[in-house]
C-alpha cells in the first residue's frame, strides 16, 4: 500500500477531519476533549519526535499504551511517520508482550511515563540488555527495542498490527495493510451512514479488531470517538449510564457486553433516544436476548458483524425490525468488494455445507512469525476452473435462503466421541434457544476415556429442562455428561468465554450436579 494510492494512508483521514471539521470534537476521555485541529497537532508534535529518534517508514512500532487520547495521539503519529502501529495491552504480562516483540520483529515501543518500568521490562525479556525510556512530548517517549524487521510485501509504507493467539504460546501479529482497515472503515461509514454529528461509543480493546471501527470509522466520518473509561467495564449499570450521559449513537460490542447491560445494567428500563446503530460480532448473541434488544429499541438498527482478525468483518446480516428468537441469525452475505465462498475439503468451492473461504480487499497481507512474513491465504478453486487466493476461516457455514450464510460450527471445535465425530457448536446452539441462557460453553476432556461438560449461565432454568432440552433436539453419543450451571462464565481480556480456562480448571460441582 503506497502512501500515494489514491485511497491515501490511514493517518490521512485524521488529517482530512481536521481540515473539515477543525473545531469538532474528535475523541473525548471523561472530562478530556481534543478537537480535530488540536489532535492533529498533537499527532504532528509526536512523529517529529519519532522521526527525530530514529524512527524510519516500515517499522514496526508497539503502541505500549493504556487506551486514551494518548494513545490515539501514538497510533497516528506512529502511521504519520510511514511505520506499522502495533496496540498492545500494558496490562498484560510483559512475558507475553516480549514475545509479541521477537515474534513481529517490533523495532521501537512508545510508551507513557506510568508504563515506562513495564516497557523497559519488556526490552529486558528481549535479550536487548536495560534501557531508559526517552521522553519526546508531554506524557509520551520512545524505548528502542532492537532492529525491526524486514519491510514485507506491500507492507514498506506501514501498516496496522494486531495480534492472536497461536498454538504455540507465541502470539502471531496479523499485518493489515492501510487498504485493509480502510475498506472496512469505508464500508462502516456508508452502511452505518455516520455523519459529524454521531457519538461513536469506543469500548473495545485497542488490540481487538473492532477498534478499528471506532478509531478510523470517526475520523472518516468527522464523528467524535467517545472512549469508555477502563474502570466502568466491570459495572453494567454505569455502562448504560455512560451511554445516556454521552449520548451514543453508535455502539459496537461484542454480545456478552450486550448481555451484562440488559441483564444486569437496567438497559431495558433506561431511555436511549440518541442510539441507532447497535453492531455485535465476535459471538454468537443468545436468541432470547437479541429478540428482547430488538423489541426495546424499536427504531434503532442492529447488525450482526462476522469475521476473524485476518479478515476483519467480511459478511453481514442488518436483522430485521420485529425480528424474533424462531425466525434464527444468518450471518448474511459478503460486505462491498469482498467475495466470500463456502469450500469442501479439497478447497473446492460448493454450495454444500463447506469452510468459510475469504477473498478481496479487507484480508491481510499475511502473518508476522519468527520476524518473518509468512502468507496466511491459500489457493481455493473455483467451479469456472480458476483458482484464487483466499484466507481459511476454520469456520463451517450452510447456505440458507437468498443465499444468506449461517454457521454450523468451527473444524477446531469438533471432537470424536464414541466413534461419532461431534461439533461442541451444534450442542451449545441447541441450549441458546432458552431465552434466560446468558452464556454456555461445551468443553470436551480426553482424558480417562473423555468427559462432556456443558457450562451454563443462565438465571431461571434447571438442568433437568436442560437435560431435556438437549434429548428432544440431539442424538444420544451427543448429550454432555456433566452439565454446570453458574451465574457467570469466565471471560477472557476481550470479552469472550474463556474456553482454554474452562477445560484447563476442574469444575466445581454447583448444585449437587455429579457426573451421570
Amino acid at each position: 500500500m503506497s502512501r500515494t494510492d489514491p485511497w491515501g494512508p490511514l493517518d490521512a483521514l485524521l488529517a482530512s477531519a481536521a481540515h473539515r471539521h477543525p473545531d469538532r470534537a474528535a475523541v473525548t476521555e471523561g472530562q478530556q476533549l481534543l478537537t480535530y485541529r488540536e489532535l492533529e497537532s498533537r499527532v504532528r508534535e509526536l512523529a517529529t519526535g519519532l522521526r527525530a529518534a530514529g524512527m524510519r517508514p516500515g517499522d514496526r512500532v508497539g503502541v505500549y499504551v493504556p487506551k486514551s487520547t494518548d494513545a490515539m495521539v501514538a497510533i497516528y503519529a506512529a502511521l504519520r511517520c510511514g511505520a506499522v502501529a502495533a496496540p498492545l495491552d500494558v496490562k498484560g504480562p510483559p512475558e507475553r508482550t516480549a514475545r509479541m516483540a521477537v515474534n513481529a520483529a517490533l523495532g521501537f515501543l512508545v510508551t507513557t511515563d506510568r508504563a515506562a518500568a513495564s516497557a523497559t521490562r519488556v526490552r529486558e525479556i528481549t535479550d536487548q540488555g536495560p534501557g531508559e525510556v526517552r521522553r519526546l512530548v508531554s506524557g509520551l517517549g520512545i524505548l528502542p527495542l532492537g532492529p525491526s524487521g524486514a519491510p514485507v510485501p506491500q507492507g514498506g509504507d506501514g501498516g496496522y498490527l494486531l495480534f492472536t493467539s497461536g498454538s504455540t504460546g507465541w502470539p502471531k501479529g496479523v499485518l493489515l495493510s492501510h487498504g485493509n482497515v480502510l475498506h472496512f472503515a469505508r464500508w462502516t461509514v456508508d452502511q452505518f451512514g455516520l455523519t459529524s454529528s454521531d457519538r461513536v461509543g469506543s469500548q473495545a480493546s485497542l488490540t481487538f479488531d473492532l477498534s478499528t471501527f471506532d478509531i478510523f470509522g470517526s475520523a472518516l466520518s468527522g464523528a467524535c470517538l467517545v472512549l469508555l473509561p477502563e474502570s466502568l467495564k466491570a459495572f453494567p449499570q454505569d455502562v448504560v449510564s455512560w451511554l445516556r450521559t454521552h449520548r451514543i449513537s453508535a455502539f459496537y460490542a461484542v454480545p456478552t457486553l450486550y448481555q451484562a447491560l440488559l441483564h444486569h445494567g437496567g438497559i431495558s428500563t433506561t431511555r436511549l433516544p440518541d442510539l441507532r446503530i447497535i453492531a455485535f460480532a465476535g459471538e454468537p448473541f443468545p436468541a432470547g436476548d437479541l429478540e428482547r434488544y430488538v423489541g426495546i429499541f424499536e427504531t434503532a438498527e442492529f447488525y450482526n458483524l462476522y469475521g476473524p482478525t485476518e479478515t476483519n468483518v467480511c459478511t453481514f446480516e442488518r436483522v430485521p425490525r420485529g425480528w424474533s428468537a424462531q425466525d434464527g441469525l444468518s450471518i448474511g452475505k459478503e460486505i462491498a468488494g469482498v467475495q466470500v465462498e463456502l469450500v469442501d475439503d479439497q478447497r473446492r468451492v460448493t454450495s454444500d455445507e463447506g469452510e468459510i473461504a475469504v477473498s478481496g480487499p479487507t484480508v491481510a497481507l499475511g502473518y508476522l512469525q519468527d520476524g518473518q512474513h509468512r502468507e496466511l491465504t491459500s489457493l481455493i478453486h473455483l467451479s469456472d476452473g480458476r483458482t484464487r487466493p483466499a484466507y481459511l476461516t476454520g469456520d463451517l457455514g450452510y447456505y440458507g435462503d437468498e443465499g444468506k450464510i449461517y454457521l454450523r460450527g468451527r473444524r477446531d471445535h469438533q471432537i470424536k466421541r464414541r466413534g461419532y465425530r461431534i461439533d461442541l457448536q451444534d450442542i451449545e446452539s441447541v441450549v441458546q434457544e432458552f431465552s434466560s441462557v446468558r452464556g454456555c460453553a461445551a468443553i470436551w476432556t480426553p482424558e480417562g476415556g473423555g468427559e462432556l461438560r456443558l457450562h451454563v449461565a443462565a438465571d431461571s432454568v434447571t438442568e433437568g429442562q436442560l437435560r431435556e432440552q438437549l434429548a428432544s433436539s440431539l442424538p444420544r453419543h451427543m448429550l454432555p455428561d456433566r452439565i454446570h450451571l453458574a451465574e457467570r462464565l469466565p471471560l477472557t481480556e476481550r470479552g469472550k468465554v474463556d474456553r482454554e480456562a474452562l477445560a484447563s480448571a476442574e469444575p466445581t460441582r454447583e448444585r449437587g450436579h455429579e457426573k451421570r
